[in-house]
């Protein structure tokens, strides 16, 4: 799998312009929202495209994050159920999640779980490593992952279908629509499967979860994507998705089943000037989980927590001789929580202000970024990333960067109203980090390399402890008390060589709690990920060797595990193609999170049909 280096292509820039983009490998739209060359990109940045996406053929998105240098994932089941990625490890709330541009996930939780959005349904994702709240705003840490949905051309599309183990089934379509002036993409993915039994009993653990039955899931998506060009100076962006479905857990008390039921959808308009590109947009969107409590045990209460956010943001980039661009932006949203709970406060606000700065002198480079963000009752927070890069030849770039982000508390840490006696913490401030990263980057004859030595220093860690922690039945709340200290170094190579393409990607990582001076939970310290390629007439093997170091969880140290998966894919027709996967197919038994067992041995294959 070819391996692109570039700056994310941010939510700000319009679709067709992205499409462009990703469709050229010596112009990109940079973090500072403006065109540059790949080979002079100043972050780390990931982007996968759809092809990769074919060749690889992931169950889901946190299953394709993960095979790169600095993600790792924990799944709590099937790769239908709950997973959390950690980048560069952070936590899994210190990563940026958005979809089309649009800021996506609960208010509650201060996570977008990634199971409920479709793999079939994604154009490309990409990822940038390393803080960018001065860009985005809060939650960005320790990256942004974007996911763009399918864009098809006017009169063409898909449809395909996919079955495997655990009695899988899905369907997908797509297809283009529209004329010169107005392109649009229409697609749709259904997907169920009865899945396993993911919850494996603690037999030292008189309260553990023992409910012996398959855990199933079943997901439904529509979305739409596209712009209308109405003049040589104005467009309108238009995108929007559906996501719904149910997913089966294990519970000994509680519902054990969860629905979800979610949307976004964003309008924005482009204005293209003679000295300047202006873009106003307004973005909705929807979390909602429910469970079923009262239907498993008598007396039990069903409980919903729904995350409604109105989103409104005005950007303007210039071009100026004396630099190579300037950017200036405002961005405001609302947040509001619905839910069974009675939280103290169900809505906040958040304002911000930002600009960026690019230039470019001789063989050296230059970014600045600084952003204003006032969020809620929070305190106000002020974030700024200054990087600077130096072309030492046609096939070397080394590049210097130091930022700031933030992660505002979520509703339940500060509201979080329980029966047993805990609560949230109104008092709570920002957890907060500075990171520093050098990053070196070689390209030259189908060869690929770079790797990123990097600090992250993170305060105010939110945790929940007991307020008297010599008494057992104290009150439990969250609060600022933790100081995680991370030391990382991302490794990523890819080659054509013999014949075949290789890409491999290694990852070191201590990311310890200062307070005491462990390894953070799930993350382990050393993870590699090599895939290997053949690209023949008409079809494509492949392999992937995936490497997870030990890692602890809830007071428990598990061991390290490796899995192998094969892949296959062939032209029947020029139109027709057919494609499978094997999954652990050693059936390595292993752990990455407490209880949760992973999934053995398996298989999907499906046919995709374009027209």
């Amino acid at each position: 799998m070819k391996k692109t280096l570039v700056a994310i292509a941010l939510a700000s820039c319009i679709t067709g312009v992205q499409a462009q983009v990703a469709e050229t490998e010596n112009i990109v739209i940079t973090a500072s929202r403006t065109e540059a060359q790949v080979f002079d990109a100043l972050a780390a940045v990931e982007v996968i495209t759809r092809e990769d996406i074919d060749s690889i053929q992931p169950q889901s998105i946190s299953d394709l994050l993960s095979r790169f240098a600095g993600i790792t994932e924990s799944t709590q089941g099937s790769r239908g159920h709950q997973s959390s990625l950690f980048v560069r490890g952070a936590n899994s709330d210190h990563v940026l999640i958005l979809v089309n541009g649009v800021r996506v996930g609960s208010a509650t939780l201060g996570v977008k779980q990634l199971s409920t959005i479709p793999v079939s349904l994604i154009e490309r994702v990409e990822v940038v490593k390393g803080p960018r709240a001065a860009l985005w705003g809060s939650d960005a840490i320790a990256g942004v992952i974007q996911i763009f949905t399918r864009q098809q051309q006017s009169g063409e599309g898909q449809v395909g279908f996919s079955v495997g183990h655990d009695n899988y089934r899905s369907a997908h379509a797509s297809v283009g629509l529209g004329n010169e002036s107005h392109q649009y993409t229409l697609s749709a993915f259904i997907e169920n499967s009865d899945g396993f039994d993911v919850i494996t009993p603690d037999p030292n653990n008189p309260y553990a979860v023992n409910q012996p039955d398959d855990d199933g899931y079943d997901r439904q998506s529509v979305a739409i994507v596209g712009l209308s060009k109405f003049s040589d100076t104005f467009s309108l962006e238009v995108n929007g998705q559906v996501d719904s479905g149910n997913t089966e857990i294990d519970a000994s008390f509680g519902g054990d089943e969860n629905d979800h039921d979610n949307y976004h959808f964003l309008l924005r308009g482009h204005w293209q000037l003679s000295q300047a590109n202006v873009q106003l947009g307004y973005a909705k969107s929807k979390d909602d989980n429910e469970d079923n409590a009262d239907d498993l045990v008598q007396g039990a209460s069903k409980s919903f927590f729904q995350t409604t956010r109105d989103q409104l943001n005005v950007l303007a980039s210039f071009d100026i001789p004396e630099l190579s661009s300037v950017t200036l932006g405002a961005e405001w949203y609302d947040e509001a929580v619905s839910s069974s709970t009675a939280f103290a406060d169900t809505s906040r606000d958040a304002y911000a202000v930002f600009a960026t700065t690019r230039q470019q002198v001789n063989q050296w480079h230059f970014e600045q970024a600084l952003r204003y963000d006032d969020v809620g009752d929070t305190d106000s927070e002020t974030t700024f990333n200054l990087s600077a890069g130096y072309q030492l030849s046609d096939s070397w770039f080394v590049a210097l960067s130091h930022g700031t982000a933030f992660k505002v508390p979520t509703f339940n840490d500060l509201f979080w109203p329980d029966a047993f006696g805990s609560r949230g913490n109104p008092d709570l401030v920002s957890e907060t980090s500075s990171n520093t990263e050098l990053l070196t980057r070689y390209q030259q004859d189908g060869v690929e390399f770079e790797v990123s030595v990097y600090q992250n220093d993170i305060d105010d860690l939110i945790e929940w402890a007991q307020l008297d922690p010599n008494d057992p039945f104290s009150v439990w709340q969250p609060t600022n008390v933790s100081k995680v200290e991370i030391k990382g170094i991302d490794l990523s190579l890819s080659a054509d060589l013999l014949g075949l393409n290789h890409a491999f990607y290694v990852s070191h990582i201590d990311a310890r709690n200062k307070g005491n001076d462990r390894q953070l939970a799930r993350r382990p310290f050393f993870s590699a990920n090599y895939q290997l390629s053949y690209q023949g007439e008409g079809y494509e093997l492949g392999t992937v060797i995936n490497h997870q170091g030990g890692r602890n969880d809830s007071g428990r140290d598990f061991s390290s595990y490796t899995l192998v998966d094969l892949t296959a894919q062939m032209e029947l027709t020029s139109s027709l193609n057919v494609h499978a996967r094997l999954t652990n197919i050693f059936d390595k038994e292993y752990t990455s999170a407490y209880q949760y067992q992973g999934d053995g041995q398996g298989f999907r294959v499906g046919l995709n049909y374009q027209f």
